[in-house]
């Protein structure tokens, strides 16, 4: 019996205990104190005694959630959002995002859920979507980023705005409360990249930040797509991006790294070439005086090997960061670059003065009537063999084409070097095109010299060492310079009476002769680095790049503007001298232009030797064809070159 009442009594409590709660009662009735206008987190209503949370005051559909904040519910949490820009937003009058706005959507108790479940509005996945609804623009920018793109392609692992800038306690980036703020954006990016931070933290930039340098990088100084930017295609395109940016801290080395092959070719669009990241690493960059940095003397042959197999100890003695302007940095660099630089200014220097001098005496002339045309005639003399003249179309064909790939990369800076580049194919095939044509250099240079050399014993010229039909200068050379610069000045009614090679033709022969070699040598030092350094010091290899580029610079230079001017632009000749392709020019042309040697062959009874019919019909029309061709393609490099050296 005692039992039955047990069972009994123990039924009963558990139907009170039951109609207690059930909606209607009483204490269902009692109020639930809502999240008041404007209130902000962890900051309760005025009588929180009377707050209760009972499951009805949440579990009706439709209801508004109501403020959960406090020691009760979510106390880190409030916490943390009060100190944040979001609850200071909400004090100063201004809106700033609450809990319902960022938990639930429209406040609805049926769209809260754990951060782990899809349909949450916080769950990883859809963070930046509930962010956006504030933040539209920072929104737009992300989802292009490399953190955006990686959660499109469903890397579901990939920082969203919640794990860099913070769930709850969240600063302006200015702020040192920030997570994304100095070194403390290194704890933010260390929840996914620990083993790159870890190098990174050997690094010389984290030692400058360490010791509070204003500029020290952090990781997003340098990953700026991280979030908030584009990212680029490939992690190659990120390293050579990131070239701009260790450039605003390293200025000194930025323009050194420019003036290389590698910053040249970089510039270009040629993605092989080395960026800072290959040599000094990306994250544990140390000086070179480090026995662990990548650019330590002991280390070179390792790191310059990644791209060049071959590499040698001459080889990596390569300066990568060469000041030729600066003695102490490698006195025979200088002397080599300060003799290079004189020889240009001082070519340019007295052949454009003497141009301005002739083309404005020239163009007195023409007003005057004294300028004589000789364009056609009955009567013709030789003045080019086959042998001259084929040879002077692959020096012309050969130059222009080394001129339009190889300087493109000397003016790799320049809207025009890098258009140029691609319309011919880009880099690599530059490369080929510029080697190619090096070896047809090489061809006509050995041919020609071989030509000399059997005139000289064969033929038993020995007219070609001296005198009148040698190229080499003599005394009548100072003579009609002499001549010349008083008829420019108006000193002398008439020019000198010249005779088979004048003293510009001397130069402009000479120009080549000596200059092939030295950028034909130089350019096979470049185009074979190993090779050559396993007997010379990498410092050629520096020399060899300044030789090249000056040499060229100083013969794309004379040819295009002097070479052209004394023989195509003169008033007598212009528009074109075709005398070069046809090999004939009139000859009443030849008794006004070289007046001496032509009383030469008539005193000697030769003249007859030299006469001939006048060129055919196409052979005029090819000479035009190739001669205009030839002349415009030099006239705008020249024009871009002079341009450019005047604006840069």
């Amino acid at each position: 019996m005692k039992r039955k009442v047990s069972v009994a009594a123990i039924a009963l409590f558990f139907g009170l205990l039951t109609l207690a709660s059930w909606p209607g009662t009483s204490r269902a009735q009692e109020p639930v104190a809502p999240n008041p206008a404007g209130s902000v987190a962890g900051q309760l209503p005025p009588d929180d005694s009377q707050t209760t949370v009972e499951c009805q005051g949440c579990h009706v559909p439709g209801e508004q959630l109501p403020y959960l904040g406090g020691d009760q519910f979510h106390k880190a949490a409030h916490a943390a959002y009060d100190t944040g820009i979001h609850a200071e937003a909400i004090r100063s009058g201004r809106n700033g995002a609450t809990c319902l706005d960022c938990h639930s959507a429209n406040g609805q108790w049926d769209t809260v859920f754990r951060s782990n479940d899809p349909r949450s509005t916080v769950n990883h996945l859809n963070v930046s979507t509930t962010c956006a609804k504030c933040h539209e623009e920072p929104a737009a920018t992300f989802q292009h980023s490399i953190h955006g793109a990686g959660l499109e392609r469903g890397i579901g692992v990939a920082a969203t705005c919640s794990d860099c800038h913070g769930a709850h306690d969240v600063f302006t980036i200015e702020d040192p409360r920030s997570r994304m703020s100095g070194e403390r954006s290194l704890e933010a990016c260390a929840k996914c990249h620990q083993p790159i931070l870890d190098d990174f933290r050997t690094s010389s930039h984290f030692a400058a930040l360490e010791a509070g340098a204003e500029r020290a990088p952090v990781c997003t100084t340098c990953h700026t797509a991280v979030s908030h930017a584009d990212a680029p295609g490939t992690l190659r395109g990120f390293q050579i991006d990131t070239i701009a940016e260790c450039a605003k801290c390293h200025e000194k080395q930025a323009p050194s790294y420019r003036d290389t092959f590698h910053g040249q070719a970089i510039t270009l669009g040629f993605e092989p070439a080395a960026t800072c990241a290959d040599c000094h690493t990306a994250h544990r960059n140390l000086p070179a005086a480090d026995p662990q940095s990548s650019v330590h003397a002991s280390n070179l042959i390792g790191t310059c090997g990644r791209c060049h197999g071959d590499a040698n100890a001459g080889f990596v003695t390569y300066d990568p960061h060469v000041e030729p302007t600066n003695p102490d940095r490698s006195l025979f660099i200088y002397v080599v670059y300060t003799l290079m630089s004189l020889l240009l200014a001082g070519v340019f220097g007295f052949f454009g003065l003497h141009t301005l001098l002739w083309l404005q005496r020239s163009i007195v002339g023409l007003v005057r009537g004294e300028a004589e045309r000789h364009r056609d005639g009955a009567r013709w003399v030789v003045r080019f063999n086959r042998s001259n003249r084929w040879t002077h179309i692959a020096v012309v064909v050969s130059f222009l084409v080394l001129a339009a790939t190889g300087l493109p990369l000397m003016f790799s800076y320049t809207g025009w070097g890098q258009g140029l580049t691609r319309a011919l194919g880009g880099l690599e095939v530059t490369r080929f095109l510029h080697r190619l044509f090096a070896v047809v250099t090489f061809g006509y240079a050995f041919y020609h010299f071989g030509y000399l050399l059997w005139m000289l014993f064969v033929k038993r010229e020995r007219g070609m060492l001296w005198g009148p039909d040698s190229l080499v200068p003599r005394g009548k050379d100072f003579q009609d310079l002499r001549g010349m610069l008083r008829w420019f000045l108006y000193l002398d009614k008439k020019p000198p009476k010249l005779d088979r090679w004048t003293y510009w033709e001397k130069f402009d022969y000479f120009a080549v002769f000596w200059g092939v070699p030295i950028i034909g040598l130089s350019g096979l030092v470049l185009w074979l680095p190993s090779l050559f350094t396993r007997v010379l010091p990498g410092s050629f290899l520096n020399v060899a790049m300044i030789v090249h580029g000056e040499e060229a610079l100083l013969a794309t230079g004379f040819i295009f503007a002097f070479h052209f001017f004394h023989n195509h632009m003169r008033p007598e000749n212009f528009p074109l001298d075709t005398v070069i392709f046809t090999g004939k020019l009139p000859l009443d042309r030849f008794k006004s232009e070289r007046p001496e040697e032509y009383q030469r062959l008539v005193d000697e009874g030769r003249l007859d030797e030299v006469l001939t019919d006048p060129p055919t019909p196409r052979a005029r029309t090819l000479a035009n064809i190739f001669g205009f061709t030839s002349y415009l393609i030099g006239l705008a490099l020249v024009i871009a070159i002079f341009w450019t050296l005047l604006t840069h």
